[in-house]
């Protein structure tokens, strides 16, 4: 196990591999090929119910979680029935739709819905979150439920379920990996699926330079020219202690030392933002993707600072050295040079 993840962070920072095991990585991406070739020419559904799906081309964390908040209170603030539709990513497997009322208090819902579905529930309350690897049975589901608005989680690939919005989120610092499909690269798909996209939005934006964006911004327009585009960078809102749920400035890091924990798709810019903000990283923990967390780790008289998505695989109660750094999606507005020259 700790080779394949020793792999798999190789692949995710694009560095060299031994020439056989590239090819033969390369030759496996063949079936990637195939399984979305299969899918694009599968049935599609229609269901009554206007459907938003939120996802990526490539493999790992580009953002999705605060823009699905984002938008799931954005709609909510309108009197819609709210319903998030998500595989579960990180929990047990199950075969039967899973459905979690807005007023009922969510048991098991680690192991039954996986950390990304509770960190959504618990900022944007008044959400259903349904829970099927099958997502027309899914928006069948909750529109049974009586939701009117199906946010779908993670489903830029899952075409079988019509949708009205298919938003694409690309991470600007990373946008398309080494350029090779999984298992070789972090492509789910080759760059023409761009093109089904009908809103493309650039994330961590702030993290690289103004040319850089204009080069990624012409090479999407290659391959769709319709979508609208538009930018945002990832910034910290504030550090919330667990033991007591308290918000604490974001000055509190600065010249703090601490011990920082973070499994996530993107380590290194949580990493990044937290030595932005002055912390004094005296230790840090890296672990896989939504993998749980050992109370091991928290034996320290050091502040632990970790990301939300993070603190919601706590075993609780929560120590009082425990804090989470809460992120949002912001706009990040462009030099007028490069707005004037699009």
């Amino acid at each position: 196990m700790s080779s394949f993840k020793g792999l798999a962070e190789k692949i995710r920072k694009n560095e060299a591999l031994p020439f056989w095991l590239g090819l033969l990585l390369q030759g496996a991406s063949v079936f990637q090929r195939l399984g979305m070739w299969k899918r694009l020419r599968g049935k599609r559904v229609r269901v009554d119910a206007r459907v938003i799906s939120f996802g990526n081309i490539t493999a790992g964390g580009v953002g999705k979680t605060p823009a699905v908040i984002e938008r799931a209170r954005k709609e909510l603030s309108k009197g819609h029935q709210v319903a998030i539709i998500t595989r579960g990513y990180g929990a047990r497997p199950v075969r039967r739709v899973l459905v979690q009322p807005p007023w009922k208090e969510m048991e098991d819902g680690l192991e039954n819905f996986g950390d990304e579905a509770i960190l959504i529930a618990r900022r944007a309350p008044g959400v259903w979150i349904i829970r099927s690897a099958d997502r027309v049975k899914g928006a069948q589901e909750a529109i049974r439920m009586g939701c009117d608005t199906l946010l779908l989680d993670d489903a830029y690939q899952a075409v079988a379920l019509e949708r009205d919005e298919n938003i694409l989120l690309i991470d600007a610092a990373n946008p398309f990996g080494n350029g090779h499909l999984l298992p070789r690269g972090l492509l789910r798909e080759p760059l023409k699926a761009l093109d089904r996209a009908t809103e493309i939005i650039l994330t961590r934006c702030d993290q690289v330079e103004t040319e850089d964006l204009a080069a990624l911004t012409t090479t999407i327009r290659r391959y769709n020219s319709h979508a609208p585009v538009s930018h945002r960078a990832h910034k910290p809102t504030d550090i919330r202690r667990l033991c007591d749920d308290t918000s604490l400035p974001l000055s509190f890091l600065k010249n703090q030392s601490i011990h920082a924990i973070c499994g996530i798709g993107n380590p290194e810019a949580f990493l990044r933002t937290l030595d932005d903000l002055g912390a004094e990283r005296k230790h840090t923990t890296i672990l896989a993707d939504h993998e749980s967390l050992d109370p091991d780790l928290f034996g320290t008289e050091l502040p632990v600072v970790m990301t939300e998505k993070d603190a919601v695989r706590l075993p609780l109660p929560a120590a009082e050295n425990l804090y989470a750094l809460c992120i949002a999606l912001q706009p990040f507005y462009l030099k007028q040079s490069f707005s004037a020259s699009r």
